[in-house]
């Protein structure tokens, strides 16, 4: 089977969303798939757009979004189109509602990406002030979009649902697959027994990752691990990606190692060591379309502490591989559930290794793109 993969920039670039379609486009051609690469689309805006942007952003404090327009998805689509043409590819899938949102072919287009317009809206604070034009665009896109696929394939229960509820797509096209974990090597089993069996038998090692420091719940991190230090539990929070506004209280056992890119080897071996000697992964976002930070720390026998919002209850299920809380849950909830979890070391053992299972099975990137291979199968 040969597949296009669609997107607007060089999927190729494994800077590109978090290095997402990088791994996803690789994994297919682990699949025996050949792959044609269509992307580095030029973008096309109505004329007097950036006019128009200018003047209800300071006018009625609104957002006019050049990502979500109708005029430049068709000049996307019409580009895809076109590299199409030189292509023998059997389907087309894109990680993206933009290049395939009006594209016309003969070969069965098919979606797979983690979340859609109208379910980010006042969920993510980015999407908070479109303008009324913004929001019309993006779901008449959206709907485009779906109404062409031949199947709609979503990281997470969550945006699946949203395609059917929001947007009437039929049940019997869309289809759930989580996306893998961003790594390119995992520990193995063996390994993975060894790195649970040498965590600190009594120091609470909690690691925060996350760019967001508000969206991914950083001031809650911080509020757990001060009850639980005063609580009379020896504790150590690592936060990697943000740094705490100046006014957080900042403890001796908080170290703020701000961001590391896993780009270089230096970053990636450092990213690596704090998966390997932390208790948790421990990231309570406010919003959150997947995670394939959870993903990740399972692949290193991480159990994950997080919340139930958004595509996370698809990856992280409950005395699993990790455990979800409300977006209301106290500090003093998330200490009760770690000392107890922590003072039972056989069965604290017992969740990191369902949680390396848990992406053996299905949270690496060569399960979900095999699951995607036999779906497309059917439509080819």
């Amino acid at each position: 089977m040969r597949l296009a993969y669609a997107s607007t920039f060089n999927s190729q670039d494994i800077k590109k969303w978090s290095g997402t379609p990088y791994y996803m486009s690789h994994a297919f051609s682990k699949q025996d798939m050949e792959v044609d690469y269509i992307g580095s689309l030029k973008r096309k805006l109505p004329l007097f757009f950036k006019f128009k942007q200018v003047c209800k952003q300071y006018l009625v404090g609104e957002r006019e979004s050049p990502r979500f327009n109708t005029v430049s998805a068709a000049y996307y689509s019409e580009q895809v189109k076109q590299q199409l043409a030189t292509t023998k590819a059997d389907v087309v899938l894109a990680p993206q509602i933009n290049p395939i949102a009006y594209l016309e072919c003969k070969q069965p287009i098919v979606l797979w990406t983690d979340g859609l317009y109208a379910a980010l809206l006042g969920f993510y604070h980015a999407f908070a002030y479109h303008s009324p034009s913004s929001v019309q665009q993006g779901n008449i896109i959206t709907a485009e979009c779906l109404s062409r696929c031949s199947l709609a394939i979503f990281s997470s229960e969550w945006a699946a649902q949203s395609a059917i509820q929001l947007y009437g797509t039929k049940r019997d096209k869309v289809k759930v697959v989580p996306f893998g974990a961003n790594i390119e090597q995992a520990p193995t089993l063996s390994q993975v027994r060894e790195l649970i069996k040498h965590r600190h038998k009594n120091i609470i090692k909690l690691l925060f990752i996350g760019k967001d420091w508000h969206r991914k719940g950083g001031d809650k991190v911080l509020a757990v691990a001060k009850a639980l230090h005063n609580s009379g539990q020896a504790v150590e929070l690592t936060l990697v990606g943000s740094y705490p506004p100046k006014t957080a209280e900042m403890a001796p056992y908080v170290r703020c190692l701000g961001f590391i890119s896993k780009r270089t080897p230096e970053g990636l071996t450092k990213i690596n060591q704090l998966l390997s000697e932390s208790h948790f992964l421990f990231v309570p976002s406010r919003a959150e379309a997947y995670g394939i930070v959870f993903c990740e720390a399972n692949a290193f026998g991480v159990p994950c502490l997080t919340t139930y919002v958004g595509g996370i209850g698809t990856i992280v299920k409950d005395n699993l591989n990790g455990m979800t809380f409300s977006l209301d849950a106290t500090p003093e909830e998330y200490c009760d559930y770690i000392i107890n979890l922590i003072s039972n070391r056989l069965r604290y053992e017992e969740m990191a290794l369902t949680a390396h299972y848990e992406y053996e099975t299905r949270l690496n990137w060569q399960a979900a793109t095999g699951t995607v291979k036999k779906l497309l199968a059917d439509i080819v």
